[in-house]
């Protein structure tokens, strides 16, 4: 099978011919119809995520497609049946995952990141992390929902419980973002959005988000206070996790409020004062993917059209350095997404 194997760090990925994965028992072989690319991506391939990733590796956490070959012992599932996979698989035994937090399970492995992911013309899967849906939902659409959805998903509904009367402010509308402010509008919160881009704001505001700031043309958390009659947001969704966003945004937090960050640099720091934190009774939260409840939750969200997924830009399998360098240079609303036939 064709796939984009990374085989040394910073450098192009290469396309390769690979053996065709075997369904092991209780496991399913898809085949890959599309695949998302994100700054994750950009993190592996020039080395920042660490230990975990085993070279040479082939990417991809936002895989849709459908079953060519069930393994024995396979149940519930048919020859076609088109889905998501879930790309977390748990022990299932530990701590965290017997209490419904197998995100944050101790002896993880991703699809796409400790095992080989999407950038590849088929895969290898639990069938258990095979989410279905209906078939006249697009592959590339579909693709981004593990990530793209369900982790803004999981951040405003799952922890931060938002509700109408709430308050939020969503740093950086691409791929993240621009889900985030679709499901806190949805969600009945008075949600502003903000990104140094004219042209991630300009598609925010296509998705009726009204309240909208740059902070490199004005003050925003100045403004983020006006719009809150000075009282400041309840929650922050940080989609950046940079130090140009933290120091511009804590700011705009009430008292008691809750800052969640969906972005991250894994290298370097992000410095704030204790003594604010204090103050105010903030809470400062990490983000972590999703659950498969919750990718199941967000896959009917999407069905019922309450959801719209953005896919600004898709490529064929060969060209996904192409999409990559695009990530990387800012160049991409959105998600990128491969597509293979």
């Amino acid at each position: 099978m064709k796939a984009m194997v990374l085989e040394s760090y910073n450098a192009d990925l290469r396309l390769s011919n690979l053996p065709e994965p075997v369904a092991g028992p209780g496991e399913i072989v898809v085949k890959v119809r599309a695949c998302g690319m994100c700054q994750t991506d950009i993190k592996l391939v020039s080395g920042q995520l660490g230990a975990s990733i085993r070279l040479p590796h082939v990417p991809g956490h936002e895989v849709a497609g459908e079953i060519v070959t069930l393994g024995k012992d396979v149940r519930g599932f048919k020859l076609g049946d088109k889905g998501v996979a879930f790309h977390i698989l748990p022990c299932g035994n530990c701590e965290l995952c017997l209490t419904g937090r197998e995100n944050l399970c101790t002896s993880i492995k991703r699809i796409g990141f400790e095992l080989p992911g999407g950038f590849a013309e088929y895969i290898a899967m639990p069938a258990a992390n095979f989410c279905t849906f209906e078939s006249g939902m697009s592959f590339e659409r579909m693709a981004i929902l593990p990530d793209a959805v369900a982790t803004p998903y999981h951040a405003l509904n799952r922890l931060a419980r938002l509700g109408m009367g709430n308050s939020v402010l969503i740093i950086g509308l691409g791929g993240l973002g621009i889900h985030a402010v679709q499901l806190a509008l949805a969600m009945g919160a008075l949600t502003i959005g903000a990104d140094v881009n004219e042209k991630a704001i300009e598609l925010a505001r296509s998705f009726n988000v009204e309240r909208t700031t740059n902070p490199r043309k004005e003050d925003s958390a100045a403004k983020v206070r006006d719009l809150t009659g000075g009282k400041g947001v309840d929650l922050i969704i940080d989609g950046v996790g940079r130090k140009e966003s933290v120091d511009w945004s804590l700011g705009c937090l009430k008292k008691g409020g809750h800052y969640y960050s969906l972005g991250y640099d894994p290298v370097d720091p992000v410095c704030f004062r204790m003594l604010d934190v204090h103050n105010n009774e903030w809470t400062i939260h990490g983000i972590k993917a999703t659950t498969r409840q919750e990718l199941r939750e967000v896959i009917s969200i999407v069905e019922r059209g309450l959801i719209q997924p953005y896919v600004s830009k898709t490529l064929p399998l060969e060209k996904a350095n192409e999409g990559l360098a695009a990530i990387r240079n800012g160049q991409s609303l959105g998600r990128t997404v491969l597509v293979m036939n």
